[in-house]
């Protein structure tokens, strides 16, 4: 893929357009030619915990009652994190992060982006860092959710991501349905704006209907139907904007390859972080959540067949023990992350590239270990936001959790986010009880930020 001017390319693709339909995406255009350049987020999540050893390069430790900062320039990064070598000067390893105010046990849920417990099976209790930054950077979808399931799933509700209290937020697993979501308007064919109209008008005769209803409800019952109702309208105004962004999407819409009606999961990630790359290149979203697998899944692509769960326990698979299936599977993760990461660095934006001004985000639903106790909690991030992040390859350990002073939290990363992203919040998520008042707490990592 040729570098290619992507202001350049958004402008000449708005001539005729409706500017209503494409307001979020030529903001971008707006933006850049003020100067001020779209920022990106991408997280992506792994079951079953991230052991923060084979995390670190050789001569680098975590786990001290000190902070260890280093630059990553000279070191070997370990084989887990070795794919994002050629990108290691947009490298940031974070270890030593609490999170004892999340979930423990096979999973943190809603913790690892909330910063907040959530047990299996609640509903949440606010908002996770992905819903939050959605709303304050709109697009055409504001937010998209993939997952590799198990082949057999359309959408999940995983519990990993909120828009807010009680709102969960859906996963798309199966690639095809997912592409359809995404770039079906290109492939469906026929007069898409008469097709997409029809549906409207259906679609505001049913809003009609629900709003009747509403009226019937007793509050909590109307609160719910809201979300529906959310839903119907967030859809009509979607395909608006679909309508007038065609040249747009056939040119850089993924290519429905095999590996998208495959039966083999991994090749369904490999579809997901595929129509992930897209979505940001052509605008439609500036926000996606990837989840890597759960514990029923399976890496069987990449000679994996047993489940993560089983390998969690400490199975073997085949030949491999259980840490080399663990070291194999993230090595593929970052993989994945490193392709999109080189797609985006062959999209030029204001005097740098897409991927300068968009921060992918590494972690485990669940910390550190497959039973967590939240310990520590590490985090790989890739890009710096246009220099937001205070990083050009760099490797920060804090103090352990129960060490006497230092310690910064799951809670103090999300909070980080909020000011990487311009937003900025004393504190993003709940205290940790066991740490003091919040008004120790707060504030993000400030040695992360420029």
């Amino acid at each position: 893929m040729n570098i290619v001017d992507r202001r350049t390319m958004l402008k000449r693709a708005a001539v005729g357009t409706g500017a209503v339909a494409l307001a979020p995406f030529m903001s971008h255009v707006s933006m850049a030619a003020q100067g001020e350049l779209p920022k990106r987020f991408v997280f992506v999540l792994k079951a079953s915990g991230l052991h923060a050893q084979y995390l670190n390069p050789a001569g680098l430790k975590h786990g001290g009652n000190s902070i260890v900062d280093s630059t990553l320039d000279g070191k070997t990064l370990p084989y887990k994190l070795a794919p994002l070598e050629p990108f290691k000067d947009k490298v940031t390893i974070i270890q030593g992060l609490g999170g004892r105010q999340c979930a423990i046990g096979h999973s943190s849920y809603y913790g690892a982006l909330g910063g907040f417990k959530s047990p299996h099976h609640t509903l949440p209790s606010a908002a996770t860092i992905d819903g939050h930054l959605s709303e304050l950077f709109p697009s055409v979808f504001n937010r998209i959710g993939l997952k590799m399931g198990t082949g057999t799933q359309g959408v999940a509700y995983p519990d990993l991501s909120s828009a807010g209290k009680n709102r969960q937020m859906p996963f798309q697993c199966n690639p095809q349905f997912a592409y359809a979501n995404l770039f079906g308007s290109i492939s469906a064919g026929g007069n898409i704006r008469k097709k997409y109209t029809r549906t409207g008008n259906v679609l505001d005769a049913m809003r009609g209907k629900i709003k009747r209803l509403r009226t019937t409800l007793p509050s909590q019952e109307k609160e719910k139907l809201d979300y529906y109702l959310s839903g119907f309208e967030a859809l009509k105004d979607r395909r608006v904007k679909l309508i007038d962004m065609q040249d747009v999407l056939r040119k850089d819409a993924p290519e429905v390859t095999d590996i998208y009606k495959s039966k083999v999961t991994t090749h369904h990630l490999e579809a997901h972080f595929e129509m992930a790359t897209a979505a940001l290149i052509t605008g439609i979203s500036n926000v996606i959540t990837i989840s890597c697998d759960d514990l029923s899944s399976s890496y069987a692509g990449i000679g994996i067949p047993s489940q993560v769960h089983a390998i969690g326990h400490g199975a073997r698979s085949g030949e491999l023990s259980a840490q080399e299936c663990r070291s194999k599977m993230v090595n593929y993760n970052m993989q994945l992350i490193a392709g999109m990461a080189d797609k985006l660095s062959k999209v030029s934006e204001g005097d740098g590239t897409m991927l300068d001004n968009t921060l992918i985000v590494y972690l485990s639903d669940n910390a550190d270990q497959h039973h967590a106790s939240n310990l520590q909690w590490p985090i790989v991030v890739v890009g710096n936001l246009n220099g937001r992040l205070k990083s050009k390859g760099r490797y920060i350990a804090y103090p352990h959790y129960n060490t006497a002073r230092g310690v910064r939290t799951i809670g103090n990363w999300l909070t980080t986010i909020t000011h990487l992203a311009g937003v900025p919040q004393d504190y993003f998520g709940q205290p940790d009880l066991a740490l003091g008042p919040l008004r120790t707490q707060t504030g993000p990592l400030s040695e992360l930020l420029a």
